[in-house]
């Protein structure tokens, strides 16, 4: 593999303020896959709902806009969190690979570096992210009829003028634990989430760079687009592998997070949420949302990571951007 761009070789506050900026951008072409994910989770409907059926309810009703609900939340909490996020996703995986190194692992098995920081970022950055996820959700699903699963079945789902509203209204009815509903639930989704994705995406690189032609492999004569493309195909295969495996436990955490806040959802657990599911639509009902989680995890993963190394290679401290480095 080209050489790597580690946490020590980088300018850590170019590449925070970059990141901030190109992941907004990022996160605002791809939010709406987010809302109709969102929206198949927590609907009633027996069948799930298919995603350009929302998509017209929605724009009829409220216009484009609101295919961009909640995202005003999203933008403004996703700054420090991503900030977070990437310093120790960067700084976990530079000292793994350390312990690898005077341990002599190979480099195929080298994508555990790449889940251990991805496990580590996420636990941490999840306190700051489970009550941005609370608020935003409830904003997407706001005037759903909600399912089997809220006492009052069929009742409206209420929503929030904004995000100030919201944590005002969810603090003076629920309390500040109203803001962390499902915190454990996104423990248990997202930490395996980000280390399979981190540890598919690794390993995948690995995988396609092993078999890319000869001279792909060679620094001297590896091109930027090269690289994009062995990055880009990882990234797909790691967000369909990760998106697929993690939507059964996505969906619960959604759902609790979403209908604990509406009439009749005050006494919501992750087990109850489970057994209200399965009644409500089977075992098909916990992959409800499974192909846009998937397209948008794919979709979202490749382009993230895209972004990810080029940052990271025009943030390298002494070395040109056009250096074409690939990461762990």
């Amino acid at each position: 593999m080209p050489r790597e761009v580690d946490w020590d070789s980088l300018d850590k506050r170019k590449f925070v303020l970059n990141s901030v900026g190109l992941f907004s951008a990022v996160t605002m072409a791809l939010y709406p896959l987010s809302v109709i994910k969102t929206r198949q989770m927590v609907g009633s409907d027996a069948q799930m709902t298919k995603a350009r059926d929302i998509v017209r309810d929605i724009v009829r009703e409220r216009g484009v806009r609101g295919l961009y609900r909640g995202f005003g939340t999203i933008i403004v909490g996703a700054m420090p969190i991503r900030v977070v996020y990437l310093s120790t996703l960067e700084a976990v995986k530079t000292h793994t690979n350390v312990v690898f190194d005077s341990y002599n692992v190979p480099e195929m098995y080298r994508g555990a570096a790449d889940a251990a920081g991805g496990a580590t970022a996420s636990l941490i950055s999840q306190t700051l992210a489970v009550p941005v996820d609370v608020i935003s959700q409830r904003q997407m699903v706001q005037g759903m009829k909600s399912g089997g699963s809220v006492a009052e079945s069929g009742a409206v789902l209420v929503g929030y003028r904004n995000g100030i509203d919201a944590v005002r209204t969810i603090v003076r009815t629920e309390g500040v634990r109203g803001l962390y509903r499902g915190f454990g639930a996104s423990i248990a989704t997202l930490v395996p989430g980000s280390a399979l994705w981190w540890g598919f995406y690794g390993t995948y690189k690995r995988a396609l760079w092993g078999v890319a032609p000869e001279e792909w492999r060679n620094e001297a004569t590896t091109s930027d687009g090269q690289v994009a493309v062995v990055q880009a195909a990882a990234g797909v295969c790691a967000g369909m592998s990760s998106g697929f495996l993690t939507t059964p436990l996505d969906i619960m955490k959604t759902r609790l997070q979403v209908l604990s806040g509406q009439p009749g959802g005050d006494k919501h657990t992750l087990a109850s949420t489970a057994r209200a599911l399965y009644a409500e639509h089977g075992a098909m009902g916990f992959l409800r949302g499974v192909r846009p989680r998937m397209v948008s995890v794919s979709i979202w993963g490749t382009t993230m990571v895209s972004v990810y190394e080029l940052l990271k290679r025009q943030a390298s401290i002494g070395q040109a951007p056009s250096t074409p480095d690939v990461i762990n």
